[in-house]
């Protein structure tokens, strides 16, 4: 008698698998018991197919309990994730971009990342316009994250209006070569909501990934 492969949509006895086309063990092992049941005594079934047989129904035994342990384990990481993200609620947090949300009176911290080190790095804020108002030079700034405070005067010193601005880093090494650079802009988390299995802050009115955050500050 043939090996029945469990993979196989095929049935015996009058016994077919249910749901999708492919078999569980539960079905297999009504097709290996009705392979028994229906054997020939005269010819009864070889022990060595009837332990492959077997073998293949632990195998198959086996990957099932993994994948039902994998499906547990991701819930659980999907819902810890989940549970963390809500605390960022309230707190200063940064994540890739440039906008800057001045308010009059205050202070912006700019945060930006390096490549690698630079001998000469500058920053230009631009307001709602696109036009420079100031330019910052920063000299010499190693790798890794930086931060620069803003005190919201334009090149001049003369205090800016409240309101939009961007601003945009640029660096280069000992040698004029560009080191590469990302910036962060800073805000407050104001909402968490959850999408598709995917937790997103809401910061300064715009979703944002919470992966995406670089930094979480009160």
């Amino acid at each position: 008698m043939p090996i029945i492969n469990p993979t196989s949509p095929t049935t015996t006895g009058g016994i077919a698998a249910t749901g999708d086309s492919s078999l569980g063990k539960d079905d297999f092992l009504q097709i290996l018991v009705a392979q028994l049941q229906a054997q020939d005594p005269l010819a009864p079934m070889e022990g060595q197919e009837f332990a492959s047989q077997l073998a293949q129904f632990s195998s198959l035994e086996q990957l099932t309990n993994v994948n039902d342990n994998l499906e547990a384990s991701q819930a659980f990481d999907v819902a810890m994730s989940n549970n963390s993200a809500i605390a960022l609620i309230g707190k200063n947090v940064d994540a890739p971009g440039n906008a800057v949300d001045l308010k009059s009176g205050e202070v912006e911290t700019l945060s930006f990342s390096l490549d690698g080190d630079a001998a000469d790095v500058s920053i230009d804020i631009f307001n709602s316009t696109g036009a420079i108002v100031s330019t910052i030079d920063l000299g010499a700034q190693t790798k890794g994250l930086r931060e620069y405070v803003w005190n919201g005067t334009d090149s001049s010193g003369a205090l800016l209006p409240a309101g939009n601005y961007t601003f945009n880093v640029t660096a280069s090494d000992s040698v004029g070569n560009f080191v590469p650079t990302e910036t962060f802009a800073a805000g407050l988390v104001t909402d968490v909501i959850f999408e598709g299995g995917q937790a997103y802050a809401i910061v300064n009115g715009q979703k944002l990934a919470v992966n995406e955050i670089s930094k979480v500050s009160l």
